[in-house]
């Protein structure tokens, strides 16, 4: 009779084991989708505080930005069972009606379609060095950059707006008529900020060749 219960006990953990395995594998697949359609990692406060302003604007459901961090991993010491609310919400930021079926579509290896169309966003992996982007934004704001290198930016113009020529800052991520952030601007001599171009109404680019 012990040795049987035994028997099962072990059974039971290496199912609980695999569980666990196969939930972590598929939330690591669903964080590699929303980095895939961001174009980088998310590593910086920046990175998911505009995430979070992605997600009210494309599934019209808020994740906050620290609920996002933890799902990332990112604060280290907080450790939160991850709510399934947060899982569709980012299923559906991906293209899908929620979690499950993007699971259930994993496992049957189909495709992960994007919720974003690749003509609406540029990533700095798409510029070459040197590259200019006109970027205007209601009323009547408008800056020319020039990318350096990395996702990191020059103005070299810039009319009706607080950024001035000469600025710099970081930006992995611009989507056609969404807010633009703006990472590390480093503006005459202040110490780096985050800036936020077209917060209402969003942003129009322009890649120059």
């Amino acid at each position: 009779m012990c040795k049987s219960f035994s028997v099962l006990f072990v059974f039971y953990l290496a199912r609980m084991n695999i569980s666990l395995y196969l939930r972590s594998m598929k939330q690591e697949l669903l964080k590699q989708e929303v980095e895939r359609i961001l174009g980088h990692k998310l590593s910086k406060a920046a990175d998911f505080e505009q995430l979070s302003h992605l997600l009210l604007s494309h599934t019209r459901e808020r994740l906050s930005p620290t609920t996002l961090k933890r799902f990332w991993g990112y604060l280290k010491k907080e450790e939160v069972e991850t709510r399934p609310h947060t899982l569709d919400v980012l299923a559906r930021f991906v293209g899908y009606r929620d979690y499950e079926v993007l699971c259930n579509q994993a496992e049957n290896k189909d495709e992960v379609q994007s919720g974003i169309k690749t003509e609406e966003r540029v990533t700095a992996e798409d510029l070459r060095r040197g590259q200019r982007l006109v970027i205007t934004w209601r009323p009547d704001r408008r800056i020319v950059v020039r990318h350096k290198e990395y996702g990191h930016f020059e103005i070299v113009e810039a009319k009706n707006t607080k950024l001035s020529v000469g600025d710099t800052f970081r930006c992995h991520l611009m989507i056609q008529h969404e807010p633009l952030y703006l990472d590390d601007v480093v503006h005459q001599g202040m110490p780096p900020m985050i800036y936020v171009a077209g917060q209402r109404d969003g942003v129009v680019i322009e890649v120059c060749d």
